[in-house]
């Protein structure tokens, strides 16, 4: 009940944000005459969030890789929950007016629990926005990213392989600052197939 409270205030708040920032924006730009595209400037996000997964181990009898058990103590086959809150820091270039390339870096908040690791993951990969020089822009990305995060708390990191796809609403109030409501599917299966959904938002700074 309190998981489906903290979510439901998250995306409360995230509404209330973005619809007075665009209000914000699109007051202002009758003045601003801004170029709002991303070539040739350096990139710095950070945003935070959670989400929604499935994970499903290949040795659920394994204490190391089981992600729960049963009210008969058995492990289960597949187990589904809330992910762990988590930070994202992002640093890159805009190569093109709508291309960036990113490095990414994700820390979770959270303890590790059964199904639930603590994450560590970092990476690299692009991200595209159409259009590239709007007020209010769709962003759409791939990332690969290693994965080091601990299954349990006290455990060693594992090691995996995710598939991070970003995909965002952003809306640029001038050339260098903008902010962000993202859904991003995050899919691995090396050590486990696991398939994580996030929701988040942040900000983004570009530079010069």
């Amino acid at each position: 009940m309190m998981n489906k409270q903290i979510i439901s205030f998250f995306f409360v708040v995230l509404g209330v944000w973005m619809v007075s920032l665009t209000v914000f924006a699109q007051e202002s730009s009758g003045r601003d005459k801004f170029q709002r595209d991303h070539k040739f400037q350096g990139v710095v996000n950070v945003g935070t969030g959670t989400g929604w997964y499935m994970v499903a181990p290949y040795e659920k009898n394994d204490p190391e890789k089981a992600c729960g058990y049963d009210e008969n103590n058995e492990a289960e086959p597949v187990c589904t929950g809330r992910s762990t809150w988590y930070m994202d820091f992002l640093g890159g270039f805009g190569v093109r007016p709508g291309l960036e390339l990113l490095f990414m870096y994700r820390q979770g908040v959270e303890t590790a629990s059964l199904g639930n690791p603590q994450l560590r993951r970092m990476g690299g990969g692009f991200k595209f926005y159409k259009p590239a020089d709007t007020l209010v822009k769709m962003g759409f990305g791939v990332i690969l990213l290693g994965d080091f995060s601990k299954r349990t708390e006290g455990s060693e990191e594992n090691g995996d392989f995710v598939i991070h796809i970003p995909i965002s609403l952003q809306v640029d109030v001038v050339r260098w600052f903008g902010v962000y409501g993202q859904i991003a599917p995050n899919i691995s299966f090396v050590s486990e197939f696991r398939f994580d959904i996030n929701f988040g938002f942040g900000i983004q700074g570009r530079f010069p």
